[in-house]
């Protein structure tokens, strides 16, 4: 106990010291990092302020050069220049451009005059300062500006005055991380100049971050060039940082702070070193007193625990209980007397509740052979045996059960709770069929074993009756699974047959449309059949003619008539025969990739213009027209001809049959490109009455269609979309609106799917 109250005295200090140091935390480190970002705002605010006016000496120089050049002056330019420039302390070049760019006038410090020949005539059009001055008038400040001397990064100045005269000086970066030192000063954050580009130009300390970092996607220039760094944290290679800026529109330069922030703050840091010593050397103080202190509050609660277990063991309760100073304690001795009259009272209030308990229970010891402690009333009861006959005595003497039965119950109770089954004698010999209950537990370290008993013998009987009733429910269960077994197979029958008719109905579908494409064909071929006939009739009667003209003399007219007949003919024949055989070429082409899933490589112009060229008859007499824009070649595929043609066809009768039904007009236009994923799209668009919206999810089910019973058998689009998704391995998806017409849209791989098992035939 005394070790326990040590470490709850211990506990208790240590907490309220974790408490007020945490509270000095939470309370000091925020002011503190916000007079730091304060104080970061103001100095970067300074520096930027002392940059201009230590900058603006040099850009009052320049200015006053192009005052004299726009003036009557008495020099020439390049001495007026070198006279600006001097020894190169302030300028250490200054450029006079053309309008076009073109160094016209430099001025150097001596050392480098014998150069101004080199200097004069060179282009800095690109340069980025003379691009920023191009069109306006003003001044421009670079950091990153190429010296057309030196050829080496140096700080760039640039002015345009209103009368257009425009000047570039350029100042080393020295003279610039010098003219940086100066306005930070002895002591100063660490600060960046970065210009537009998000290049560090210059920086405090050395400048050891110029030329090397550029921030000009990181988030701390977003945030800076929005206004919103201030007040927030950024990720710096040392760490995270608190940020300050400011920004010289003067220059256009941004000025960049940072400071540590955080444990990496020296103040924050102090701070926490200083509440670490002060809970050190509290606990040092506590490990030294809390001893002493729990010995002298532990000393009364030991010899009332020492009394208590006296008490336990029987002796005397009316001695008087150990008295101390604490308050509590005196308290807790007078409890434990009452408590102890209290038990006893307790323990004769628990053997009435024994005795009136309803179960049959019995207590007994396990380590005198299970001998009877107590039992209940309801226990002498139910066996017919009377408490005072039974107290003392075993399960055996009593006869119960036999002590094969009391060794095989004895192995069943070998753990805290039992639960067995089995039969007991009552005292007059009948057996009592009992489920057991046991619990173990222990008594002024004997072991108890208490029992009860329920009587299972009526809850057999049910359960008896139970099984009887399930058995027969079960019977009745397979009779019933039986006749759903064979309603089941009948119904599988049904589906195949529907199966196996929807598959001749999409066959008879795909005949219909080749025999509606041959009587196309054949009407369209009458038409240069006939044209051919007759030219051959016509010439051969001029044949006749000339044959009869031969008898009665020729003449060069009958000559000439013959020979124009013949020719005009020929040629009538020639274009209709051609025409012909072009038609009995794509019928043929078309007709016999759609009669077989024929695998060949081929141009998707091909197929689309066979596809068109079968269709045409179709739309010879009909206000419809098809429009055609795919490209002839760039669209080769390794692919179906016949199904997608057949897809293509059905789209196309698709749109007559729906989209132009009532309608005077229509056209129906065919588009096709190629996409990035060597896939191919193709567009069927019609501008017809379109699809409802309530159809759409649907329209490539089998069956599904608006025409029932008036020519339509909602099989066109279903066969399309099979053929395409399944043959194709493509995509096949509608866009409409009711009234804008309809956009079938195919996505279509270069090579298609080899299927495994299939019958398709390849060609070359």
């Amino acid at each position: 106990m005394r070790s326990h109250l040590s470490v709850l005295l211990m506990l208790s200090m240590l907490l309220t010291l974790v408490l007020a140091g945490s509270a000095v935390l939470l309370w000091r480190i925020p002011r503190i990092d916000s007079a730091g970002r304060q104080a970061l705002q103001h100095e970067v605010g300074e520096m930027a302020a002392r940059m201009e006016v230590l900058l603006g000496n040099r850009q009052a120089r320049l200015q006053a050069l192009a005052a004299l050049l726009e003036g009557g002056m008495t020099l020439p330019p390049d001495a007026l220049l070198d006279q600006g420039v001097g020894a190169g302390d302030v300028l250490s070049v200054a450029y006079r451009l053309s309008q076009e760019g073109r160094v016209v006038a430099a001025g150097l410090p001596p050392a480098l005059r014998p150069r101004r020949a080199d200097l004069l005539g060179s282009d800095l059009s690109s340069s980025s300062l003379y691009r920023a001055l191009a069109h306006r008038a003003g001044v421009a400040w670079s950091g990153r500006h190429l010296s057309v001397l030196s050829g080496q990064l140096t700080a760039g100045l640039a002015l345009r005055t209103e009368g257009g005269e425009l000047l570039v000086a350029e100042v080393p970066l020295r003279m610039l991380l010098d003219t940086v030192e100066t306005a930070a000063g002895a002591g100063a954050s660490a600060i960046w100049i970065v210009d537009q580009t998000g290049e560090v130009i210059a920086a405090t300390g050395g400048g050891r971050e110029v030329g090397k970092v550029n921030i000009r996607n990181s988030p701390l220039m977003q945030a800076v060039v929005q206004g919103q760094a201030g007040g927030r944290n950024f990720a710096f290679p040392d760490g995270q940082m608190r940020v300050a800026f400011a920004h010289s529109p003067s220059l256009g330069w941004y000025f960049v702070g940072h400071a540590p922030t955080g444990l990496a703050d020296p103040q924050i840091h102090g701070l926490v070193l200083a509440v670490g010593a002060a809970f050190l050397a509290a606990l040092g103080i506590g490990l030294l007193m809390t001893p002493f202190w729990a010995g002298y509050l532990g000393r009364p609660l030991r010899d009332i625990v020492a009394r208590a277990a006296g008490a336990l063991r029987g002796e005397s309760a009316h001695t008087v209980w150990p008295q101390g100073s604490v308050a509590e304690i005196n308290r807790l001795s007078h409890h434990l007397v009452r408590m102890a009259a209290a038990m006893r009272e307790r323990e004769l209030e628990f053997l009435a509740i024994f005795n009136a308990s309803p179960v049959p229970m019995v207590v007994t010891d396990a380590d005198r052979g299970y001998r009877v402690l107590h039992v209940n009333d309801a226990w002498c009861q139910a066996l017919q045996f009377r408490r005072e006959d039974a107290i003392g005595r075993s399960g055996v003497e009593l006869r119960l059960f036999t002590a094969a039965e009391r060794d095989a119950l004895g192995r069943q109770s070998q753990g805290s709770r039992t639960v067995s089954e089995g039969t007991v004698r009552r005292a007059n010999g009948e057996r009592m069929q009992t489920q057991f209950f046991g619990q173990r537990f222990e008594v002024a370290g004997e072991r108890w074993l208490i029992w009860a008993l329920i009587d299972t013998g009526p809850i057999r009987r049910v359960a008896q009756q139970l099984r009887a009733l399930n058995q027969q429910l079960e019977e009745r269960v397979q009779r019933r699974t039986t006749a759903l077994a064979r309603a089941n197979a009948e119904l599988s029958q049904t589906v195949e047959q529907l199966r196996s008719a929807r598959s001749e109905l999409v066959r008879a579908e795909k005949m219909a449309a080749l025999g509606s494409l041959v009587a196309g064909v054949a009407h369209e071929l009458n038409t240069p059949l006939g044209n051919g006939v007759m030219a051959v009739s016509a010439m051969g009667d001029a044949t006749r003619s000339f044959q009869a003209a031969i008898q009665s003399g020729v003449r060069r007219d009958d000559l000439r008539q013959l020979v124009d007949s013949i020719a005009q003919g020929t040629d009538i024949a020639r274009r209709n025969l051609r025409r012909a055989a072009e038609l009995v070429h794509s019928f043929r082409q078309a007709a016999a990739d759609q009669a077989g899933a024929q695998r060949r490589s081929f141009e998707l112009a091909e197929v689309v213009h066979e596809m068109v060229v079968s269709l045409q008859p179709t739309f010879a007499r009909q206000p419809w027209r098809i429009e055609v824009d795919v490209p002839a070649t760039g669209l080769r595929m390794d692919s179906y001809p016949g199904a997608l043609g057949q897809a293509l066809g059905n789209l196309i009768q698709n749109a007559v049959l729906h989209g132009f039904d009532g309608r005077s007009h229509g056209t129906v236009r065919i588009t096709a490109g190629a996409l990035s994923d060597r896939r191919i799209w193709l567009h069927v668009v019609d501008n017809g009455r379109g699809i409802a919206a309530e159809h759409l999810n649907r329209i490539f089910d089998p069956f599904m269609t608006t025409r029932m019973g008036r020519g339509g058998t909602g099989l066109g689009l279903h066969i399309s979309y099979n053929a395409i998704v399944n043959l194709l391995g493509g995509t096949l998806t509608v866009d409409s609106v009711l009234g804008q017409g309809a956009c079938f849209a195919m996505r279509l791989p270069v090579q298609a799917p080899r299927p495994t098992g299939s019958d398709a035939v390849e060609l070359p």
